[in-house]
């Protein structure tokens, strides 16, 4: 197990990326806080059932004080957290920038960004001065293109990229590792919701987008959950000790640099 006897918290981890990245480092030996605004019963369950440690968190990302606390909980529960994924985010709004919403905008990049930033800062407050730890930033695809009615989306994911290098410069002499992953369209309860919304937007249906979704990248077909959770855990395990600032894709080639 890679990663035994180490800490882990993993964000907006109730379901989807999120819950399976939180079952795979526990696999792998970590003990892993299951982070969400949702319930997060079912996770830790499945964790426990497989042999595995693990606690719910309940935690708003976009809370500083809550988010603190989390971290400090976790810290007198079981020490420094030595492994972040930051994967709480807002698909939403779904919409053209001419109508879009402020609240809705302001509310995604508080998420999708701010969120990752709080919880990266109270990660560094125990990884500094330790033997190192990692971060995994869960971005998208479209953190390195545009994506027509996402505008929020794809603004905090490309941010949440320049985040990603800024913090990996700032750490590398402390032996911290940050690094983000790039997935293309995972079939997770999410892309359904989005792929809604942008059947909605676009006047179609929700069978037209998926299609579409699915045939734009060279494999032609969606990236399953498995393959994302496989490259999360190189990335927050040492199989990845030589990398840190890197945005991996994922993408079956939709993403080539």
């Amino acid at each position: 197990m890679r990663l035994e006897g180490r800490t882990a918290l993993v964000t907006g981890a109730a379901q989807g990326i999120g819950a399976g990245i939180a079952e795979g480092l526990a696999r792998e030996g970590a003990r892993v806080a299951v982070a969400d605004i949702q319930p997060t019963e079912s996770v830790v369950e499945a964790i426990r059932a497989q042999g595995g440690t693990a606690v719910g968190v309940h935690l708003d990302v976009t809370q500083e004080a809550g988010v603190a606390e989390a971290f400090a909980w976790v810290d007198e529960l079981w020490g420094p957290v030595d492994v972040l994924v930051n994967n709480a985010a807002l698909g939403t709004p779904v919409a053209l920038v001419r109508d879009m919403d402020l609240a809705a905008w302001e509310r995604t990049l508080a998420v999708n960004l701010t969120g990752a930033m709080l919880c990266t800062r109270a990660a560094l407050g125990q990884m500094t001065g330790r033997s190192g730890g990692t971060i995994v930033n869960v971005a998208s695809n479209v953190a390195k293109r545009g994506l027509p009615h996402r505008a929020a989306y794809v603004a905090s994911k490309w941010g949440l990229l320049g985040f990603t290098q800024t913090v990996a410069l700032e750490t590398v002499e402390h032996g911290i590792r940050v690094n983000a992953i790039c997935p293309g369209p995972v079939e997770t309860p999410h892309l359904d919701e989005v792929m809604r919304g942008h059947a909605v937007a676009e006047g179609t249906t929700v069978a037209d987008i998926a299609e579409q979704w699915r045939t734009s990248a060279p494999m032609q077909r969606f990236i399953e959950l498995r393959e994302v959770v496989d490259v999360c855990l190189f990335l927050a395990t040492d199989a990845s000790s030589a990398m840190t600032g890197q945005a991996i894709n994922v993408t079956g080639g939709l993403v080539m640099s």
